[in-house]
């Protein structure tokens, strides 16, 4: 476990050296753990004093580009946590707490912060891997989450030069 998470670690640090220098100050946890019954890649929780990233077991057979992939667009979710100020955060809080729209907002959000960023094709790889071993329902699942699939990417990537 411990290899896996020094993997994970490290790839965020190079991230955020990178690209992510809102981040560049706040204290990042990174660990492995098991989604039991979630069928998440990762998840970024936000602390008042600090960032976390809860990757799932299930990524380790991950090719690095999708890890990158993975890394960037959980490191968008800080680095949007960490641009808003109290009162804004409260009411994204509120929204993402109480409507799927918050959340499928909140997962376009990273997904365009990562290609933004210049992370397409990593992010474009993830969703490969996870689209791999999805069934035709789950596949409609994740798009209604707010996650862009691996055409949407492209397509935006294109859109915006960052292919």
């Amino acid at each position: 476990m411990r290899k896996y998470t020094e993997r994970y670690k490290n790839v965020a640090k190079k991230l955020i050296r990178k690209s992510f220098p809102h981040m560049m100050d706040f204290p990042l946890i990174v660990s492995e753990t098991n989604f039991f019954g979630l069928n998440y890649s990762a998840g970024y929780t936000y602390g008042l004093f600090f960032g976390m990233i809860l990757v799932n077991k299930k990524c380790r057979n991950y090719s690095n580009k999708a890890i990158v992939g993975l890394m960037a667009h959980e490191l968008s979710h800080g680095e949007s946590l960490n641009k808003m100020n109290f009162r804004i955060f409260l009411k994204f809080l509120i929204k993402w707490m109480f409507t799927k729209k918050g959340k499928s907002e909140f997962e376009t959000l990273a997904d365009r912060m990562t290609i933004e960023k210049g992370y397409a094709q990593e992010l474009y790889a993830l969703r490969l891997n996870i689209n791999k071993k999805a069934t035709n329902e789950r596949k409609k699942i994740i798009a209604s989450k707010g996650y862009m699939s691996s055409k949407q990417i492209r397509q935006y990537a294109e859109n915006i030069g960052k292919w």
